[in-house]
């Protein structure tokens, strides 16, 4: 049988995107979120999810480049700018001497964020996530730009506390990354609001069905003043979550008989290493 770990990322980074994904759980397909805990939605996204944890896997999304930081400014001051927003994934792209990509990661001539730094805000966002919603997450997940730096400072914290890297499912020569080539970066309104992902992703369902174990991350939500003020990757949530709910996808998983399954079932095969 064929395995799908399904993954909405960016849970709570706006009202707007928080209901967009408890519809994408209750009427679609999503197994998988990650709250961002830093944002004014965090708190209003935790309780919305509580009713739902025994169905998914709730994990973190440690996030560097929206918000504030959940740690005093002053004790990160190379992350946050002079109001305590956490610097941007655009402005450390555009402002930084790239050197190099290696799969997930983004190799600067100078790292963008310092070790200690990064090692601080991302533990205290953990302990956030553990304030919210009462417990550790079921995984551990970074968002949108990863560095040599933010890479280790993540493996440390969730090596603590006991956490599944995220990283280590999508790495794993045992896991199939369901094809996803209709998001480039920058991806413009005009060319989000053209893509038909429902379409395409299932063509890449087509196309990736026999192997055993597969993953797929999107982001679904509702567009809301607050999502666009944060980010660029705005109206192809939309569309994502019509993915996520559309009736050709849920029949195409349940004609192939393909089992949707968390990050907990993942865990709980005992044989992290395997991943």
């Amino acid at each position: 049988m064929t395995q799908l770990l399904f993954q909405s990322d960016d849970y709570g980074i706006s009202d707007g995107v928080t209901d967009g994904i408890i519809k994408g759980i209750e009427d679609g397909i999503i197994r998988n979120t990650g709250l961002f805990v830093n944002m004014p939605s965090s708190p209003r996204a935790a309780a919305k999810i509580k009713p739902y944890l025994d169905k998914i896997a709730l994990g973190i999304d440690i996030n560097l480049v929206a918000g504030k930081s959940v740690s005093d400014p002053k004790l990160v001051k190379d992350l946050v700018d002079e109001n305590g927003h956490l610097i941007s994934s655009h402005q450390r792209m555009a402002q930084g001497d790239i050197v190099a990509h290696k799969g997930l990661m983004i190799e600067f001539a100078n790292d963008p964020y310092p070790f200690e730094q990064t090692l601080l805000e991302t533990e205290n966002q953990l302990l956030k996530f553990k304030e919210l919603v009462g417990r550790m997450p079921d995984y551990f997940h970074g968002h949108s730009l990863m560095t040599p730096n933010t890479v280790k400072a993540a493996k440390i914290v969730a090596e603590k506390y006991g956490i599944l890297m995220s990283t280590k499912l999508m790495e794993s020569p045992n896991v199939y990354a369901v094809p996803c080539d209709w998001t480039p970066k920058p991806f413009l309104l005009a060319e989000q609001i053209k893509t038909d992902v429902v379409g395409n992703l299932l063509k890449s369902l087509q196309a990736s069905i026999d192997h055993e174990l597969l993953y797929f991350i999107c982001h679904c939500g509702y567009v809301d003043a607050d999502l666009m003020a944060e980010t660029s990757y705005t109206m192809i949530r939309t569309k994502d979550l019509q993915a996520a709910t559309s009736p050709l996808i849920k029949a195409f998983i349940q004609e192939h008989k393909i089992e949707l399954i968390t990050y907990k079932q993942i865990k709980s095969l005992g044989n992290m290493s395997t991943f």
